[in-house]
């Protein structure tokens, strides 16, 4: 956009194009009061005197017939364009864009193959934010000059697109492209490629997004590599996302973001072994948010290494505590069998908040260390605040019974024969302690 607006800029070139034409082999279709304004209008600005010309200008057209219009003919040329246009000139150096588009439309009204006017008038749509206006009048500019420049088009497309005005603006860009396929511009490619995918045309986008990421440099390469291997993605390409963020890696090494993308890739594609090494690497670039390193714990647990996930796991404990975390962290501590660590943690993690799954891991560490009476006590209290409590009085049962009480068993397994999902194995046991009437 920025160069489009350096280019509306140009009014000084249209300035001298009006002198010259009214001075030159057309001088005879201009009424002579006309040209000596203009000549005199020509010497005012070469000085800078904009205040002056305009005076000259407007006190000169002050003088046509009473209902005139704006655009009108007459004899004497009050209306005429090049008076029209210069005054316009002169309201846009002077910044007062309203003035000097109602100039220009006066202008294209008396002459509508004036290209300078319809070029300057699209300027003043431009500055008045009435983008489909100013993509209209460069269109115009373009099919009107006899010497035709792409450039022009393309500042008619870019109108059209500032304007949300998505279909004009294809129209444009494409007629621009397939007539001047040997100079288009890496800018040009650029907004269409954007147009492309903000009108969900992806594939079409493609071929123009891989010619931008060969062609471009500097600070921006970087942001359109990430739309191209972006696209890749999402178009399920999975050999060339792969593939393409390979080679961007391989690039520069150190970009965290590439690193992220493949872990990304590899998660899709359900290679967790490599998406274990991206973020592993990813963790020695940068740090990790939490929930990168929740996934790295979460991976590592997942892949058989333990020791990795207890780290990051009370690494993330530190910074947040979390009572699903501190089940993970539990769980691993049992994967590396260390109990004794999980029933600290355990104690810490209920402190913080009393989750009915982690008492059920202390109760389950109890009983498997066979301190039957901590976990028969724990498996009652936990029972009784819980809404369905099969499995904790199965469990008390078990602890009861292997203490020997058999009617503190006999309860707890007819509490949780209750519950049809623990009903059978519940029973099971009742049926043994009525058969023996005692423990053995």
């Amino acid at each position: 956009m920025g160069r489009f607006l350096k280019f509306a800029y140009i009014i000084l070139f249209f300035i001298i194009q009006s002198i010259t034409v009214y001075a030159g082999e057309n001088a005879g279709e201009i009424p002579y009061s006309v040209r000596m304004v203009l000549f005199k209008t020509q010497q005012l600005l070469a000085k800078d005197k904009t205040f002056e010309a305009l005076e000259l200008l407007e006190k000169f057209q002050s003088k046509q017939p009473p209902g005139l219009k704006p655009g009108g003919k007459n004899p004497k040329g009050y209306q005429h364009y090049y008076i029209n246009f210069n005054i316009g000139n002169c309201y846009l150096k002077l910044d007062n864009i309203k003035k000097a588009s109602a100039a220009y439309k006066a202008a294209v009204t008396n002459n509508p193959e004036f290209t300078p006017a319809w070029l300057n008038l699209a300027k003043c749509y431009y500055d008045m934010e009435d983008y489909n206006e100013a993509g209209n009048c460069f269109f115009k500019g373009y099919t009107t000059a006899e010497d035709k420049t792409p450039e022009v088009l393309y500042y008619s497309a870019v109108s059209f697109m500032a304007a949300g005005n998505n279909k004009k603006s294809l129209e444009v860009f494409e007629n621009l492209f397939a007539t001047y396929n040997e100079k288009i511009k890496l800018e040009w490619k650029q907004a269409l490629a954007q147009l492309y995918l903000s009108t969900d045309q992806p594939l079409k986008a493609l071929p123009y997004l891989e010619e931008i990421v060969a062609e471009i440099s500097g600070k921006s390469r970087k942001e359109w590599q990430k739309i191209l291997l972006y696209q890749y993605i999402s178009l399920n390409m999975k050999s060339k996302s792969l593939n393409y963020a390979t080679r961007l890696i391989n690039e520069d090494p150190i970009e965290p973001e590439w690193w992220k993308i493949l872990l990304h890739i590899h998660l899709t594609d359900d290679c967790y072994q490599d998406a274990l090494s991206a973020l592993t690497i990813l963790s020695y670039i940068r740090t990790l948010t939490l929930q990168e390193t929740k996934l790295l714990a979460d991976l590592n647990m997942n892949l058989g290494i333990p020791v990795q996930a207890v780290n990051y796991y009370e690494k993330l404990i530190s910074e947040k505590k979390d009572s699903k975390i501190y089940e993970k962290l539990i769980s691993a501590c049992l994967a590396l069998h260390k109990p004794d660590k999980a029933l600290k943690i355990i104690d810490h993690a209920l402190q913080y908040k009393r989750e009915k799954k982690i008492c059920m891991l202390k109760g389950r560490i109890l009983f498997e260390q066979e301190k039957y009476k901590e976990a028969y006590k724990l498996y009652q209290r936990v029972a009784k605040e819980m809404p369905h409590p099969g499995y904790p009085w199965l469990m008390a049962g078990y602890s009861a019974w292997y203490l020997e009480d058999i009617t503190k068993a006999a309860y707890a397994f007819n509490s949780a024969a209750r519950y049809p999902k623990y009903k059978k194995k519940a029973e099971k046991i009742i049926s043994i302690i009525k058969d023996r009437g005692k423990f053995n």
